[in-house]
């Protein structure tokens, strides 16, 4: 009953008040006597509440890049300014006690109530990256076959056959928190998978300029990421599963070894044989990651690099060798981000049983892979619009791939905040050497914002694979579960 007491009083000091009156600072006094706080919260309360009485004088900040782990984070709108669009990062931002929240100035002035403190809520806070609930359909004539769809030890069968149905695309929850005043945590498991159960993320993230005898390096070395986390290099591959803008990611980071028939000769989209890993750059994978800024530099340029097993999530190195992995990321005007991305590393080639052996098998084979993408919110356009490319090529032993895409997102009624109309338009080239080895996909629908942590999303693909009707293993391009026009709506929550 003290403690609730004690909270509204704080609460009321910093929310109503916005200063500290000398009545309100003898009640901080009291607790920090009481070792209720500790110094530090004590002077971080008395901080937010005499920030909370400047007036604001900077313009709201707009929408950020959706990068899974933003470093520079916007700043909340206050009172009188403009309210960012629903369902925004920087919407996301204003919801307290969410991972957008938290992440904002490195979980600094998100645990400073009483009742935070008293729960030693700082410590441990869990929430939801994505839940997301789909009804997909085929546009095109999937008759049933004869084979049994395979059996799975958590979620019956996998249904191979059926034209179309309900699906649980992600469950994914996490567990974060500040483990010292200079480091944090992040645990993501994602529950939806058929046949296990996901670690996607478990790193720590350490911060130079809290770190004694460390900050005098800050900004230059602002971040220092240990575990498992997603490598930096491309924007879709590396936005989590709640900010995606479209239903499915991109081909390049999406393509798994059986998602699209190969030819004759070909090493697969997965020349390096892990069933887990995508087929041409690896979203997560277990290294060491640091971020360097330069703000006072023109552009503000900004470098994320890691040293990477390669061998993607959850398993250990299959070579003795690392890979490096990185981009710089530039600020050439307002609203836009420009990003030059590279990677180096070894694989391990297991042969195909069924293909001709154009590689040796059981070998370590060098491969590379680099990229250009960017992001841009005109601020003109008052963050209606959202345009995102990336392109990106790759080498794996002299067998060469390269892809492509361009999407628009717009807002167009103001009367209809929520509704947001999507185009993408995407090109593969499973082998540069090869002709007619090209896949196209156009994608178009909508997302509707119900509120800022509810999407409605509405997708229609419409695909056209050259690189069908040519394996041993199938006959005929029907065959090829890639090359169908695919209807799915998702409703999805984040928190």
């Amino acid at each position: 009953m003290v403690a609730r007491i004690v909270c509204c009083l704080i609460g009321f000091l910093i929310v109503a008040v916005g200063t500290a009156s000398a009545d309100d600072k003898r009640i901080l006094d009291v607790l920090l006597k009481k070792g209720i706080i500790d110094r530090s919260e004590y002077e971080q309360i008395l901080k937010e509440a005499r920030e909370a009485d400047v007036p604001f004088k900077g313009p709201v900040a707009r929408e950020t890049y959706k990068d899974e782990t933003p470093t520079v984070s916007t700043e909340e709108a206050q009172p009188g300014g403009k309210k960012p669009p629903v369902g925004s990062y920087a919407d996301l931002e204003r919801v307290p006690g969410g991972i957008e929240n938290l992440r904002k100035n490195e979980y600094r002035n998100v645990f400073t109530t009483l009742d935070s403190l008293l729960k030693h809520s700082e410590r441990i806070s869990v929430g939801l990256v994505a839940l997301k609930t789909q009804y997909n359909a085929d546009s095109t004539d999937r008759k049933p076959g004869a084979a049994v769809d395979p059996a799975t030890g958590l979620a019956g069968t996998i249904p191979t056959r059926d034209e179309n149905g309900f699906r649980i695309r992600a469950a994914e929850f996490y567990v974060t928190g500040r483990l010292t005043p200079w480091s944090t945590y992040y645990t993501e498991v994602d529950f939806a998978r058929q046949g296990e159960v996901a670690l996607n993320s478990m790193y720590m993230d350490f911060y130079a300029k809290d770190i004694p005898y460390l900050n005098g390096i800050h900004p230059y070395v602002s971040q220092i990421r240990v575990g498992q986390f997603r490598q930096p290099f491309g924007i879709e591959q590396g936005t989590s599963q709640g900010l995606l803008d479209f239903v499915n990611r991109a081909y390049y980071t999406d393509l798994a070894i059986g998602g699209v028939e190969t030819r004759v000769g070909d090493p697969t989209l997965n020349p390096f044989g892990k069933s887990n890993s995508t087929g041409f750059l690896q979203q997560l994978d277990v290294g060491i990651q640091l971020m360097h800024k330069a703000p006072q530099l023109p552009m503000e340029p900004e470098i994320q690099w890691a040293v990477v097993n390669g061998a993607g999530r959850n398993f250990n190195d299959n070579n003795a060798d690392k890979d490096l992995t990185g981009r710089l990321i530039l600020t050439p005007t307002e609203g836009m981000k420009l990003y030059v991305a590279g990677y180096t590393g070894t694989a391990f080639f297991n042969q195909t049983p069924g293909y001709a052996a154009v590689l040796p098998n059981n070998a370590d084979v060098k491969k590379t892979r680099q990229g250009v993408m960017y992001t841009y919110i005109p601020p003109s356009l008052d963050d209606r619009v959202k345009l995102q490319a990336e392109y990106i090529e790759g080498n794996d032993a002299g067998f060469r791939r390269r892809t492509w895409y361009q999407y628009v997102l717009f807002r167009p009624f103001s009367w209809l905040p929520g509704f947001e109309p999507a185009y993408r338009y995407e090109e593969f080239t499973v082998d540069t050497n090869r002709p007619n080895s090209t896949l196209y996909r156009h994608t178009i629908g909508f997302n509707y914002y119900l509120h800022t942590n509810v999407k409605f999303t509405l997708n229609y693909e419409f695909k056209a694979d050259q690189n069908q009707n040519s394996t041993p293993l199938s006959g005929s391009g029907d065959i090829n579960a890639n090359n169908k026009n695919f209807f799915t709506t998702q409703i999805q929550f984040r928190y």
